[in-house]
């Protein structure tokens, strides 16, 4: 399986000889068919650069969909924020507000376990990286914590 393809593992056809891990979780949750993490990951969550100001975070921050904001630098992961200080300055670098320790988590990690971090994470969400430190996507589960925010099958 290629883990940067688009829809990947989504529309019903796998490849030959391709094994499915069953998560125990519900099938209404859309991992029932899952392998791993690359497979329930927004592929192109939204981000800003590193150097993005407290101003260009709140903003995003302001939109109640968005729990989290991740901050790249050409597609190195930098830092997520999921709340800034009222005291903080607009004009100051966001990322010195960056969480100390964001969760993260492998694209090779099991489908279930991608699940219970998710489940576990108060944001609801946790950074899917690299061995670099690259950012692949975002794990990222609804209000209810029933089902992942996928992007469609391209």
């Amino acid at each position: 399986m290629q883990l940067g393809a688009r829809g990947a593992n989504r529309g019903g056809s796998r490849a030959p000889g391709a094994s499915t891990i069953r998560t125990g979780v519900s099938s209404q949750t859309g991992i029932a068919e899952a392998r791993v993490a690359a497979d329930l990951m927004l592929r192109d969550p939204k981000t800003l650069m590193g150097h993005a100001s407290v101003a260009e975070v709140r903003a995003q921050l302001a939109d109640p969909k968005v729990q989290m904001v991740l901050l790249v630098d050409h597609g190195r992961f930098l830092g997520a924020l999921t709340s800034i200080p009222p005291e903080a300055a607009g004009d100051e670098q966001a990322l010195a507000y960056a969480d100390p320790s964001p969760e993260t988590i492998s694209p090779a990690a099991s489908a279930g376990e991608a699940f219970e971090r998710a489940a576990a994470s108060p944001h609801r969400r946790v950074i899917v990286l690299d061995e670099e430190g690259g950012l692949l996507g975002l794990l990222c589960l609804n209000k209810t914590r029933t089902h992942f925010c996928q992007t469609p099958s391209s």
